[in-house]
């Protein structure tokens, strides 16, 4: 009792330090995340779903796996610029971190999806990524023993279990697993008052006062869930031919007949169509940032210093630049203590997940595993 009190005072006094009652706001994550009701998570579920996300053979040729993007070893994200891809092909946008991706309303950088079993479908079927047929991967799991026996249990209503929207299901039921919610940041709120130091208490200050960190990174996955134009600016990586023959790719997919016209990624656009949203991207969790460098959706920023410098200078040169952004004048002890609240954001836990054993063909030796 007394420290939900305490948490609901602390939350009041990040309000005021918002200059407004009416200001958005952060606070601790909840103990459980949300799940749809037309997916509860049961255990043989979720262990369902641990052998699928790992499996590669959920790809076309047997080599890329849901791990491969989202690496338990890298926060469950992926430490290089661009997102891995099929062999062949390359990727244009960088992989964000699955680690508390339950509590997210909306996927992917251009939000085109509202659930996570919606996302776990895209991937696989998507040329450049898994490139996998459903069907041929329904028959593909129909020839594992294992797979045949877990969906039958994790599915006992349906009279044919193996289907790609349970695959979907089993794999959001896993990944709605990946949480953690102990970082410093979340037992300050809850009532440890030596759980950040004074440097990052007045980072938190800065966060939700001065810098206007809070206007996007809100609630409790310091997210929004919406679109923002901040003018970040274009990788040179973006030019590479590979690149810019998925980013094409999925423009022309989107409906636009002329793709070349475009020599970057314009995010939001690409859906809506809609000039406002011309280089909108969806705002990412800040927790556990430090660990998932480097940033943005196209990994231009290698370190969280060039992130607040970018912001400190009111972001990006572009018209339509969101009208949130204003040149913030912080100090060079003011990004440091920014800076040291951001890294106040990381899990002390995080969950960490081996890759398992996975289950053979009929009549084939088990392969994988750590």
């Amino acid at each position: 009792m007394r420290r939900g009190i305490l948490a609901t005072l602390l939350v009041g006094l990040l309000l005021n330090y918002a200059d407004s009652k009416k200001a958005p706001t952060i606070g601790p994550l909840p103990d459980r995340p949300p799940e749809p009701k037309d997916n509860p998570t049961t255990p043989v579920k979720v262990e369902l779903g641990k052998l699928l996300y790992f499996d590669p053979r959920l790809s076309g040729d047997g080599s890329v796996s849901c791990a491969t993007c989202h690496d338990p070893n890298h926060a469950w994200g992926k430490r290089r610029v661009m997102s891995p891809a099929y062999p062949e092909n390359k990727h244009f946008r960088h992989s964000p971190t699955v680690l508390n991706v339950a509590y997210n309303t909306l996927m992917f950088w251009d939000g085109r999806v509202k659930t996570l079993e919606e996302q776990a479908k895209k991937p696989i079927a998507s040329p450049f990524e898994m490139n996998m047929n459903y069907d041929l991967l329904v028959e593909r799991l129909k020839s594992i023993p294992k797979y045949r026996e877990l969906f039958k249990k994790a599915f006992p209503e349906d009279k044919d279990p193996i289907n790609i929207d349970n695959v979907a299901k089993a794999i959001a039921a896993f990944e709605r697993t990946i949480v953690c919610n102990d970082s410093p940041f979340d037992r300050y709120m809850r009532g440890e008052k030596d759980a950040m130091d004074e440097l990052q208490i007045k980072g938190m200050k800065l966060f939700v006062g001065k810098a206007g960190c809070v206007k996007c990174h809100n609630g409790p996955n310091f997210t929004d869930n919406k679109f923002h134009v901040t003018g970040v600016p274009k990788n040179k990586i973006e030019d590479d031919a590979l690149v810019r023959a998925t980013r094409n790719f999925v423009i022309r997919q989107a409906g636009f007949k002329d793709p070349e016209r475009f020599d970057r990624d314009l995010g939001r656009y690409f859906i809506t169509k809609k000039e406002k949203d011309k280089g909108a991207f969806k705002t990412p969790t800040l927790r556990n940032v430090a660990l998932t460098p480097p940033y943005m959706h196209n990994g231009v920023f290698k370190t969280l210093d060039e992130v607040i410098e970018f912001y400190n200078r009111g972001g990006g040169d572009v018209p339509n630049k969101s009208p949130l952004l204003k040149p913030l004048n912080l100090t060079e002890e003011e990004k440091r203590a920014l800076k040291a609240f951001l890294e106040a954001l990381t899990c002390e836990n995080i969950p960490y997940v081996e890759e398992p054993e996975l289950p053979p063909y009929e009549g084939e030796i088990a392969k994988g595993g750590g």
